[in-house]
C-alpha cells in the first residue's frame, strides 16, 4: 500500500493509464454493482456528475485522479457543505469507487488516491478525522 504519490513508481501512477480507459463509463458500472436502491444508483451518479465536472479542467478521466484532485474537490464541498455532507455521500463514494478499482484486475488501480489525499492533506484529512471519530467498522 503506497501512503503518498511519490512512493508510487512512475509506471502505475494513475495518469500513465489515460489511453486505456479514455471513453469508459466505469462509474456506470461500479454504481450498477454496488448500488442497492435507485435512490441510492441516482445519489452516485449525483456524485460521479460533480466529480467529473472537478476533473474536467484538469483533462482527466474521473478514474483518474490523483491525490491532489481529490484534495481539491473535497476543499471545495467544505466551503460549501457541512462536513457530514462532503462525507456522505461524496468522499464516501469516491472512496468505495476507487477501493473497487483497486480489487479489479482489468484496471490498472495499484492504489487509492482518496486515502492518499486523506493522509497527506488537511481537507481529506479533516473529513477522515471526523470518519474515524464514529465509523471506525468500515476500516477493519
Amino acid at each position: 500500500m503506497y501512503k503518498s504519490i511519490s512512493e508510487v513508481p512512475t509506471e502505475y501512477r494513475l495518469e500513465s493509464f489515460a489511453a486505456g480507459i479514455e471513453g469508459q463509463d466505469v462509474w456506470s458500472e461500479w454504481n450498477e454493482i454496488h448500488s442497492d436502491s435507485k435512490w441510492k444508483r441516482a445519489e452516485a451518479r449525483r456524485v460521479k456528475d460533480r466529480w467529473n465536472d472537478h476533473l474536467e479542467s484538469t483533462g482527466r478521466h474521473y478514474a483518474l485522479a490523483t491525490p491532489e484532485d481529490v484534495e481539491s474537490f473535497v476543499a471545495g464541498l467544505l466551503d460549501e457543505v457541512q462536513l457530514e455532507r462532503a462525507y456522505k455521500p461524496y468522499w464516501l463514494f469516491l472512496k468505495r469507487f476507487y477501493h473497487w478499482l483497486v480489487w479489479h484486475t482489468e484496471y490498472p488501480h495499484r492504489y487509492n488516491p482518496v486515502l492518499m489525499a486523506s493522509a497527506n492533506y488537511p481537507a481529506c484529512g479533516e473529513v477522515w478525522d471526523y470518519v474515524m471519530s464514529f465509523d471506525r467498522d468500515s476500516f477493519k
